[in-house]
Formats: structure tokens, C-alpha cells, sequence
């Protein structure tokens, strides 16, 4: 949120970004958000350990 120049006591919401919300929202559904598990490859954060060693798996 930012702050209007007219009038300094005024919060202006910033723009919703629909596609970030919805990813973000998955995300969390998921449990891929702030998870303990961290895959090796990518970086990506999962709450199970399993799911995070999955995540970048090369298949042979």
C-alpha cells in the first residue's frame, strides 16, 4: 500500500494482480509455501520431505 500525495493520511490499495494471486493461493494449498523441506535443485519449499525430493526428479 502506498501512501496518496494529496493527502498524506490516505492508504491507496495497489493493484491486484489476479494470475500472482492465484498461484500464490495454489501454492499454499499445496503446502509448497514456507515448507522445512527444501528441494535440491530448484529451491522450491515443501512441507513433506517426500514431496520435496520429488520435485526435480529425473526420470530415466
Amino acid at each position: 500500500m502506498q501512501r496518496a500525495k494529496e493527502e498524506q493520511e490516505v492508504l491507496v490499495r495497489d493493484k491486484n494482480y489476479v494470475k500472482y494471486e492465484r498461484l500464490l493461493a495454489r501454492a499454499e494449498e499445496n503446502g509448497r509455501l514456507d515448507g522445512n523441506f527444501k528441494c535440491l535443485t530448484c529451491g522450491m519449499k515443501y512441507t513433506v520431505k517426500k514431496d520435496a525430493e520429488c520435485c526435480c526428479r529425473v526420470l530415466l
